[in-house]
């Protein structure tokens, strides 16, 4: 009986737990935010290395466990309008789902959370928060209370926005070499 009970808790509060996801934008909602005057936007997908992971590791501190990654690259008139990558970073409990554009000469075109599962912190979606990142460059810092200002609940998940800026700089760089 007493098994019973505590499988049925555990469903339950996996049923709840999942119903507090909000999904704020669609791929396609999200890639005309980053990248709202291209004439075109295609999927490119790059497989890391070995070497290339170890690299960025020690470059930046993070970790890079994905093999592989999904880029979009959006073009206007033949020249490369940009770069995008969606992440996932894991806020206290649950992963964060946001896209980050990325301009040809490294710098962050614009960032905007697709998806939101965390029951608090929910202020990283807004805008006030997210404006911090435009203009960033992988030689920036990227971190909370040093030039990316925090918000009282959302610790956590201001974290991991910024890790996965500085993430996405990295690999957007590693592949297309825009800090060049």
């Amino acid at each position: 009986m007493k098994k019973i009970l505590f499988a049925t808790l555990m469903v339950a509060m996996l049923i709840c737990g999942s119903l507090s996801a909000e999904t704020l934008l669609t791929e396609a909602q999200a890639l005309k935010i980053v990248f709202p005057k291209s004439q075109t936007v295609e999927r490119d997908t790059k497989s890391l290395t070995g070497e290339q992971r170890q690299k960025l590791q020690q470059s930046t501190r993070l970790r890079f466990p994905e093999q592989q990654y999904t880029f979009y690259v959006a073009k206007s008139k033949g020249q490369i309008d940009g770069h995008a990558l969606v992440l996932d970073e894991i806020g206290k409990h649950e992963n964060i789902t946001f896209i980050v554009g990325v301009s040809p000469k490294g710098e962050v075109l614009e960032v905007a959370v697709m998806e939101y599962r965390e029951s608090r912190g929910g202020e990283v979606k807004e805008q006030r928060f997210l404006r911090q990142f435009h203009g960033k460059k992988q030689a920036d810092e990227i971190a909370v209370n040093k030039d990316i200002m925090n918000y009282t609940g959302a610790t956590l998940s201001s974290h991991a926005i910024a890790r996965g800026v500085k993430r996405a700089l990295a690999l957007v760089d590693t592949f297309y070499g825009t800090s060049k």
